[in-house]
């Protein structure tokens, strides 16, 4: 700071007479002379600046200005002097004491002498850094609040009273397609924006009518616009106070439904084919079966399998399968009609809705779809896989109350039957009496017109050459005369589960011809897993040969029964259970044989805790083991091993001298099979 002017100290001071309470205020009252130069200062000054007045009279006001503020200070000062201002309010930093600085807001009026001349000034000081603080928060946070907006993934738009756009950010601007943010402003709203299914104004004028923000859903544009638009979540919200003015928000919920929209077509959709999945076909199943119960409309289900697909996979790999299923989705759906649906209903199934559609007309559908599977052309790897399917056909029908499940089952049923015809062709619900409902009638009435009659096929020992006993076969007498073998309705049986009724009636004619000495030698009888599975029955049926026999004095009054257990394909069959249930009959002197035709060898697990006396082998394992020294070991090592658990074996439906041959040179026990005599009635 420049020392004090003794000149300027010494100026007489005859017209300041400051009043007691200027001592008191807490603003800064000055008085300058000359080019600027403190003249007066309240007491108030110290507090501001941490100088003392005494030592700050007759120095140069610039000594205590910001050294930034200095510039400007100079400018206003000349203008002062020349006359061009006789009062200026303004703004800026005083240093003080300590080096900080403090905001302030001068107030200050030109002193002229009696000949006009510029005599300096007075005027007060006030203490601003608080307020300029405030607003420099104020400031701060309205650039924060727009910045923030601005950033958004919410559009925000501002309207005045006159629904004209004050204010709107790039979120925005990018939901109603514009290119900037200044292209709509002081636009009308209804010129900018457009919904859907709502009037902008409208919507606007109810809010502030009720109060109260109005939301939906739905989706807006720029107005004139002719595409692009964009699915929003739109909120009014009136804004009270004298302006009444209004803040529209655009939730972007386009990436929310586009997901909404995928996961949704995942729920209904199977992955490998995008054909709908077994959920979003029973949606489909539901709606039709509504439609039909309500006005009648029948619908047709085609249920389609891919045949021998197994091997499809095992020869080919499992990427190779996948493919094949891609192709048979394609070529199905193209053997379809608009508005038919196609799911993939499990594994290699597919199941076709064909709404308004008579069981007449999907047989033919059903004959397209097969015809364009097989002529498929796939070839994987150079190796040509040739694909055919089975088809089973149902249909509502206007005098049937079906229930969808009653349809479903139908269609399951048709398809069991076409692959058992053969596989490769369409079967149908009303084929002549020849489906499993079908045959399942007719079993029933056979089985109450005792039209049931038993073959016995001989069992011949290898070694010596003579029958060792006979396996009862089960025949049944259509009303036509038709003769059908157990391989022809044992099958449906064991669909529905109603496999019992043959055993429930074979079990103790069998009995009564070894009683009767017809048999000679083990009488083996089929006991089917329907059977097995109810262990009530099996004791109920026990009772009551036993009541037949009367009281015999032999010890073991069934010694010569053999219960043959075919499991191959029930590993769900407990042990445990199935040893409790045969247990009574054990007691009572039966013997159980292990049949292993249905599943290979795979389940002789049952040997550990089942009394097993005979394993009988297919001769389809025989063939394997002829064409596979792998196999054949392993038929070898089970053959030793069924001789260490003093367990007879036989190899059964061996129709062929060579597997004959093959058979006792593996070391089986007995033969059984067209060649060592073909199945004869009881009385032969």
């Amino acid at each position: 700071m420049t020392s004090p002017d003794p000149e300027r100290i010494s100026w007489p001071e005859r017209d300041l007479e400051p009043a007691d309470f200027i001592g008191a205020l807490r603003d800064v009252v000055f008085r300058t002379r000359g080019k600027t130069y403190w003249s007066y200062l309240s007491p108030a000054w110290t507090t501001l600046t941490g100088y003392s007045v005494e030592e700050c009279l007759g120095c140069s006001i610039l000594d205590v200005v910001y050294p930034d503020d200095r510039p400007e200070n100079s400018l206003r000062k000349q203008q002062l002097e020349a006359g061009q201002l006789n009062t200026s309010r303004h703004i800026k930093r005083l240093l003080r004491r300590d080096g900080s600085f403090v905001w302030i807001e001068v107030d200050l009026r030109v002193l002229y002498g009696e000949d006009g001349s510029f005599q300096g000034s007075v005027g007060t000081i006030r203490d601003i850094s608080d307020r300029v603080a405030l607003e420099e928060a104020i400031r701060h946070e309205r650039e924060l609040a727009s910045a923030t907006v601005m950033a958004l993934s919410d559009g925000v738009l501002t309207l005045d009273a006159t629904d004209r756009i004050e204010f709107l950010n790039h979120a925005a601007a990018d939901l109603l397609g514009l290119q900037r943010t200044t292209d709509a402003l002081d636009s009308g709203i209804e010129d900018v924006l457009a919904l859907e299914t709502h009037d902008i104004g409208t919507l606007i004028a109810d809010a502030r009518a009720e109060a109260q923000p109005r939301t939906l859903g739905g989706r807006c544009r720029l107005r004139g616009a002719t595409s692009g638009w964009s699915d929003v979540e739109l909120s009014v919200i009136p804004l009270s106070g004298a302006d009444g003015g209004s803040v529209i928000v655009l939730h972007d919920v386009r990436e929310q439904r586009a997901l909404q929209a995928k996961l949704s077509h995942q729920a209904r959709h199977d992955a490998l084919t995008q054909t709908l999945n077994r959920s979003g076909m029973l949606d489909e199943l539901r709606r039709a079966h509504a439609a039909f119960c309500r006005t009648g409309t029948s619908f047709c289900l085609i249920l389609v399998d891919l045949d021998h697909f197994k091997l499809v996979n095992d020869h080919h790999g499992h990427a190779a399968g996948d493919e094949a299923l891609r192709q048979s989705a394609l070529a199905i759906q193209g053997a379809l009609r608009n508005g038919d649906h196609l799911a993939r209903w499990g594994g290699e199934e597919f199941l076709c809705l064909l709404p308004h559609t008579t069981l007449e007309q999907g047989v033919i559908i059903a004959e397209g779809i097969r015809a364009a599977v097989q002529a498929l052309e796939l070839a994987p790897g150079g190796q040509p896989m040739p694909l055919t399917l089975s088809a089973g056909v149902s249909a509502t029908a206007a005098d049937r109350a079906d229930t969808l499940e009653q349809v479903l089952q139908r269609a399951d049923f048709a398809l069991y039957e076409a692959k058992q015809a053969g596989r490769n062709c369409v079967w149908h619900e009303r084929m002549a009496g020849q489906g499993v409902l079908g045959r399942i009638s007719q079993v029933r009435e056979a089985l109450r017109a005792e039209r049931l009659d038993l073959a016995y096929q001989p069992i011949v020992s290898l070694t010596t050459g003579e029958p060792v006993g006979q396996e009862a076969l089960a025949r049944l007498r259509l009303d036509d005369g038709t003769e059908l073998k157990a391989g022809r309705f044992m099958p449906a049986l064991q669909q529905l589960h109603r496999a019992h009724w043959v055993d429930e009636q074979v079990i103790p004619r069998v009995l009564d011809a070894c009683l009767r000495g017809t048999l000679q030698g083990d009488c083996f009888v089929n006991l089917s897993a329907d059977m097995l599975r109810r262990p009530t029955l099996m004791q109920a049926l026990l009772q009551t040969v036993m009541q037949r026999l009367g009281d015999p004095p032999q010890t073991a009054p069934l010694a010569r029964l053999v219960l043959e257990l075919d499991l191959g394909g029930q590993p769900h069959l407990e042990p445990q259970a199935l040893h409790a249930t045969l247990q009574p009959w054990l007691e009572a002197g039966a013997r159980l044989a292990f049949n292993a035709s249905g599943a290979g060898l795979t389940a002789l697990g049952y040997w550990a805790s089942l009394p097993i006396a005979f394993l009988k082998v297919h001769a389809s394992l025989l063939a394997q083991a002829a064409a596979s020294p792998r196999a054949h070991r392993i038929l070898a090592a089970t053959i030793q091993l069924a001789r260490q658990l003093d367990c007879r074996t036989v190899a059964e439906q061996v129709d062929e001298p060579e597997l004959v041959t093959f058979a006792r040179a593996l070391g089986f026990d007995c033969v059984q099979g067209h060649l060592s005599g073909a199945p004869l009635a009881a009385s032969d």
